[in-house]
C-alpha cells in the first residue's frame, strides 16, 4: 500500500514538473484598440480588443473576463463574459468585448451628462487565466478615452394663433408653429417631416413638410403648419371658441422626421416624436 502512494506521489510531482517546464513565462493581457461601430441619436456600439499572448507550450483558458464602464468617473454599466475562451500554445489571440452606450439610459441616470458635448470614459477590465499548477490569474487592465454625446433633437409646440377668419364662408385658418430644437455642436439637415394633427382627439390634418430648412447647431428652427378648418368640420362651438380666442384645447401632433448630418458615422436616420399639451388659440 505504502508503495502504491509512493508511485502515485512520485506521478503528481513529474506531472507537475513537466507542467512547469511548459509554464516558462508569463502570459500577457494588453489592450490593443477601440472602435465605434455604430453611432446615431440614440446609442453608441463600441467594440473593445485585448490581446492575449502565450508564450508558453501550453494552451491556456481565459476563464472569464469582466468589465466596468465608467462614465465622467461614475459607473455606468458592467458586464462578464459568458463562456471560457481557450488560447493556443505559443501564439496570440485577440478578444472582443462589445459594449453599448444607450444615451437615454446615460441621462436617467447622469442628467448633468447631458450638457456635454463628449463625455470621458474609463472601461476597468480583469480577465481570469487559469495557468496548469499555478492556478487562476487575474489581469487587470484600465482603458481611457471620450466618446460623443448626441441628443435628440426636440420637437415643441411653440403657440396656436389664428391668421386669418371669414364668418361669411365659415372659416378660419389656425397656424400651429412647432419648434424644433438642435442641441448639438452640429447642423442637422432635415429631409422630410411627416405628422398627424389631432385637436381634441379629433384629427385635423395630417401632411407632409418639406424644406424645412437646416437646424443650425445649438439652435431652434420654427416651422409653421396653417390648418384651414370650417364650421361643419369643427361644430359651431369649437369654431366660437376660436374666433372669440376662449377656451383650451389639447393637441396632440404625432410624426417623424427624417434626417441627415455630416457628423462622422451617422447617416440618414428617422426620428419619432409626440407632442401632447394644452393650449389656447392666439388671436
Amino acid at each position: 500500500m505504502k508503495n502504491i502512494i509512493f508511485l502515485v506521489m512520485i506521478s503528481i510531482l513529474l506531472i507537475s514538473c513537466s507542467s512547469l517546464k511548459s509554464i516558462t513565462k508569463e502570459p500577457e493581457v494588453t489592450f490593443d484598440s477601440v472602435k465605434i461601430t455604430n453611432l446615431n441619436f440614440t446609442s453608441a456600439d463600441f467594440i473593445f480588443k485585448y490581446k492575449v499572448n502565450n508564450p508558453n507550450n501550453v494552451s491556456l483558458n481565459i476563464e472569464q473576463f469582466k468589465y466596468d464602464l465608467f462614465v465622467e468617473n461614475d459607473l455606468f454599466l458592467s458586464g462578464v463574459s459568458p463562456a471560457p475562451i481557450s488560447v493556443g500554445k505559443n501564439t496570440s489571440s485577440f478578444v472582443d468585448i462589445p459594449v453599448t452606450v444607450v444615451y437615454k439610459n446615460l441621462f436617467d441616470l447622469f442628467s448633468n451628462i447631458y450638457r456635454l458635448d463628449t463625455a470621458n470614459y474609463k472601461l476597468a477590465t480583469e480577465f481570469t487565466l487559469k495557468l496548469p499548477v499555478f492556478g487562476k490569474k487575474v489581469f487587470p487592465l484600465e482603458h481611457k478615452g471620450t466618446f460623443p454625446v448626441l441628443k435628440l433633437p426636440e420637437v415643441a409646440l411653440k403657440e396656436v394663433k389664428t391668421t386669418a377668419i371669414n364668418l361669411l364662408a365659415g372659416t378660419a385658418t389656425i397656424e400651429f408653429a412647432v419648434d424644433i430644437i438642435n442641441k448639438n455642436t452640429f447642423a442637422i439637415s432635415p429631409d422630410s417631416f411627416t405628422f398627424e394633427l389631432f385637436i381634441n382627439k379629433a384629427q385635423w390634418l395630417n401632411g407632409l413638410l418639406k424644406d424645412i430648412g437646416e437646424l443650425a447647431p445649438n439652435k431652434s428652427t420654427t416651422v409653421k403648419i396653417p390648418v384651414t378648418i370650417n364650421v361643419a368640420k369643427v361644430g359651431k362651438d369649437l369654431f366660437d371658441n376660436i374666433f372669440s380666442g376662449s377656451g383650451i384645447f389639447d393637441v396632440s401632433l404625432k410624426g417623424n422626421m427624417a434626417m441627415r448630418t455630416a457628423y462622422p458615422g451617422i447617416g440618414s436616420t428617422n426620428i419619432p416624436f409626440s407632442i401632447e399639451k394644452s393650449s389656447a388659440v392666439k388671436k
